[in-house]
């Protein structure tokens, strides 16, 4: 017999207890907590158990990965180090922030493009979850003439601000990270499933123009930058229920924060037994 996954026999053992159930819906656990669970399971992935890791465990169907943005969106904590960009909503040109520890200028037109490009993404069905298993993180880039002009020459530590106010900057956005694209599920998708997947790389444009969707990879992965475009850097954004920025989309408010901390949270902190007991709207 397959041995299931370690972490989650880990979160199922835990979830038998009334303690740790109790810990699941309490509102104030915080991100942090989540990768703390992720790294103990880390650390037990050198048992001969977790060398049997499948690759179940890393994607979800779905409903899956809706139940499991119910509880993020609702009683999730923040990412780390977000942005305190809450003034680029009533008008502001730009805030003060701290990139690894260096004060810096970031100019709210950034915010506002990537806020667009969010509510873009939610609205045509390239994204439905602000979060890890579906969208979390953006790649940045330039043409390569603009970067040989202008940032070819620049340190690292002055790279990643410099190119925040370039409205020749580009976001490559990959959605549905962790939707589940085996035989099954592709022969009961609906047609909304469908076009998430296959729209899951998306550029972003910061000098208004609309997105642009590129071709799918034939086996459904991520694609890489286009050809003609230098990457240099990324964000991440996270909805969460104290986020400093928002977004309407259908009628509901949706808050999220924005950080230049690129992170990659171990998917496996939303196990099966918490996408399973997070009941459907």
């Amino acid at each position: 017999m397959t041995e299931k996954p370690v972490f989650s026999l880990i979160m199922k053992a835990r979830s038998e207890t009334s303690q740790d159930k109790a810990a699941l819906t309490n509102a104030g656990m915080s991100w942090g907590k989540w990768l703390s669970c992720a790294g103990t399971a880390m650390i037990l992935s050198a048992t001969s158990a977790a060398a049997q890791f499948s690759r179940d465990s890393w994607y979800f169907s779905a409903a899956e990965i809706g139940a499991a943005y119910q509880y993020q969106e609702n009683y999730g904590g923040r990412m780390r180090n977000p942005l305190p960009a809450f003034g680029c909503m009533t008008g502001k040109a730009d805030f003060a922030a701290s990139y690894r520890g260096v004060a810096v200028l970031v100019p709210c037109q950034f915010i506002n493009e990537v806020t667009r490009h969010l509510k873009d993404m939610l609205d045509i069905g390239a994204a439905r979850y602000l979060f890890p298993l579906d969208a979390d993180h953006a790649h940045l880039a330039v043409p390569a003439d603009v970067w040989a002009a202008k940032y070819s020459k620049l340190s690292s530590a002055q790279l990643p601000v410099a190119l925040l106010g370039e409205s020749k900057l580009v976001a490559l956005y990959h959605t549905a990270e962790h939707l589940e694209t085996g035989a099954d599920e592709r022969a009961t998708d609906d047609d909304e499933v469908k076009r998430w997947k296959k729209q899951r790389n998306v550029l972003g444009f910061f000098d208004g123009r609309p997105l642009q969707v590129l071709p799918p990879h034939p086996q459904g992965f991520g694609v890489g930058m286009p050809d003609g475009l230098v990457s240099y850097g990324g964000f991440n954004f996270l909805a969460s229920p104290r986020g400093e920025l928002m977004i309407v989309q259908q009628q509901r408010a949706i808050a999220f924060d924005v950080s230049l901390d690129m992170e990659e949270p171990n998917p496996g902190v939303f196990g099966r037994s918490l996408t399973r007991s997070v009941p459907r709207r």
